[in-house]
């Protein structure tokens, strides 16, 4: 058997005849490997597909604008993915892997971090990067830790102006773990895309497809508690299986699942007075948006304050006491509620309503 031999930088390395020459970047998936011998190098994997499932949101349009954009500039492109897990960010990044395939694009995938890391990408040509999960692989010192921030060694790469184009596709579940000089810069990444929680349409057309056997009121009921707590498609997946069945009951399917909401969620909270007598002044309106976690200790009491142009107040509430409609409106009765205004007085006269709503389902459709 005769050996083949390579020289580059004045160091020859014998392989066995099995070795295959390629004047260009073979199309396929790769993974960056690193290792004290060696260094770096690109080990072949299976490329990442879509297979069978079904997608949701009017997410292949996106894929489209981020393939459309890519041809259209003359620099490398970066697309950054944010949202909580289990949102679908992992099967937009395969349905992008998918798309770079089918256009003669290869995909290297970025798992591990190591000195050196930026200037073996600089060596590939044309491809697509992914770094999955990047603020955990590559951790943000922080600003008094700037020195072992490993993202900012990324950014030169980033800023795209590299003789050779490439796409740099990056998923993030924590946003506040991400470089401030990666964030809001456009010229590093072109596209922010975020993915939000599936709202009520959105959550009754996955059940339909997913649970053909569950009754119509069921899904219905399914669809309205995801107004009260978010529902990411992990959660569905499971409603969906425990659901199949025509006398599968949702309240019961969902008091043994393990989706109980353990971080807080945001609503917007309305409080607004009954009009004057004379009807001449402007009904006096709170509104804004809090962190809250509504679903766990029910006895124990939370406090928001709302504030307007001309004063605030502060609203002590038990989560127990809380109202949920069965259109999804969340109201808290006003004679159970601890109001005091900014002179810790009790306002005369009290509100009329006091609401809750469920932040973020309307940005389903992820804008950038």
């Amino acid at each position: 058997m005769s050996s083949t031999y390579i020289e580059t930088s004045g160091n020859v390395r014998v392989y066995d005849s099995t070795v295959t020459a390629h004047d260009a970047f073979p199309v396929g998936t790769y993974k960056v490997h690193f290792s004290q011998k060696d260094g770096f190098s690109l080990m072949k994997c299976d490329d990442l597909a879509v297979g069978p499932e079904r997608v949701y949101g009017g997410r292949e349009k996106k894929v489209d604008k981020i393939f459309r954009t890519y041809e259209r500039t003359v620099r490398s492109l970066g697309v950054m993915l944010t949202g909580d897990k289990g949102m679908g960010k992992s099967l937009f990044l395969r349905m992008v892997a998918e798309r770079a395939i089918e256009d003669g694009i290869p995909v290297v995938l970025v798992t591990e971090d190591a000195d050196g890391i930026v200037d073996f990408i600089e060596t590939l040509d044309e491809c697509l990067v992914i770094f999955d999960e990047f603020e955990k692989v590559f951790p943000a010192g922080g600003p008094r830790n700037y020195q072992h921030d490993r993202q900012n060694q990324f950014l030169t790469l980033f800023d795209g102006i590299s003789t050779t184009k490439r796409i740099y596709c990056l998923t993030v579940n924590d946003i506040a773990d991400v470089s401030q000089y990666i964030v809001n810069r456009p010229g590093r990444f072109h596209y922010h895309m975020r993915f939000a929680y599936p709202g009520p349409a959105e959550v009754r057309q996955f059940l339909n497809d997913e649970a053909p056997s569950a009754a119509t009121g069921e899904i219905e009921n399914a669809a309205l508690f995801s107004r009260r707590m978010p529902l990411n498609y992990d959660h569905l997946r499971a409603i969906a299986f425990e659901l199949n069945h025509e006398d599968a009951v949702f309240a019961d399917i969902v008091e043994d699942l393990n989706i109980k909401s353990i971080a807080p969620s945001r609503y917007r909270v309305d409080v607004r007075f009954p009009p004057e007598k004379d009807n001449k002044t402007p009904v006096k309106v709170f509104t804004d948006e809090v962190e809250l976690n509504i679903h766990v200790q029910g006895d124990v009491a939370r406090t928001v304050e709302l504030s307007n142009r001309e004063d605030s107040i502060f609203i002590s509430f038990l989560p127990k006491d809380l109202i949920f409609e069965d259109d999804g409106t969340i109201f808290l009765p006003v004679q159970k509620a601890t109001l005091l205004n900014d002179y810790e007085e009790v306002p005369d006269p009290l509100p009329g309503s006091i609401t809750f709503t469920l932040v973020g389902q309307e940005m389903y459709s992820f804008a950038t």
